[in-house]
């Protein structure tokens, strides 16, 4: 943290210019409110574990801090690499980008519970429910943005591993809570998932290529 502090106060002036990319995001995001509407076929997906997952209006709130958890690494990465900074932003908008393609050829719905109470939570469960139709769930970009964040921040060798294991905790209690506040169904995750671990690949394919034939060449040599 001292160390992102340090940074942006003495480059705040490329900081700022780097997070003026983030509009790409906005422009993109645009398109999702002309898919997230019914259009006289949705495909309803579940499988019988989703029909195990009870409704629970407490998971709003790790829901909800998925813009935390984006917000917080988007802006970390803006600050201390530009290299993976913007990796992440053209990744964000592809992994969009395909989401949406599929939205359009097959479009899915979750059904909805009522929400009944008027605490602090069922407002929660109301504000995200009035926010998002229960359209084109699959692939799940809540699933997407908060594996794909985490994929860099597991493959960054300046973090510690306290960091990538809180960030890995924070992105599976995400997907959990996307099942228990009835917004996807385990095959939107799972469908999320493979979008990010492909649009990492693609920005990063000479890495993981590299680190494959390095650990291939090392089992050749264990054989010896």
């Amino acid at each position: 943290m001292g160390r992102m502090v340090r940074i942006l106060i003495k480059d705040y002036k490329k900081v700022a210019g780097r997070l003026s990319f983030l509009i790409s995001i906005i422009f993109t995001s645009a398109i999702y409110r002309y898919l997230n509407v019914y259009r006289g076929k949705a495909y309803h997906i579940p499988t019988f574990i989703d029909g195990l997952i009870p409704f629970n209006k407490y998971f709003a709130i790790p829901y909800l801090g998925w813009y935390i958890y984006l917000g917080f690494w988007i802006f970390y990465y803006s600050v201390v690499d530009e290299k993976r900074y913007f990796k992440l932003i053209w990744g964000l908008n592809l992994g969009m980008l395909i989401c949406f393609f599929v939205y359009y050829f097959f479009p899915t719905y979750v059904p909805r519970p009522e929400i009944h109470g008027n605490d602090i939570f069922d407002n929660m469960m109301r504000f995200i429910y009035n926010k998002d139709n229960p359209y084109n769930c699959f692939p799940s970009i809540h699933v997407f943005d908060a594996v794909l964040v985490g994929i860099y921040i597991n493959r960054d060798e300046v973090l510690s591993l306290y960091d990538k294991l809180i960030s890995s905790m924070i992105v599976v209690i995400i997907i959990f809570s996307t099942f228990f506040v009835k917004q996807h169904y385990i095959y939107d995750a799972i469908s999320g998932m493979f979008v990010a671990y492909s649009v990492y690949f693609i920005f990063n394919y000479k890495e993981v290529l590299f680190k494959l034939q390095s650990k291939y060449a090392a089992l050749k040599l264990d054989d010896k």
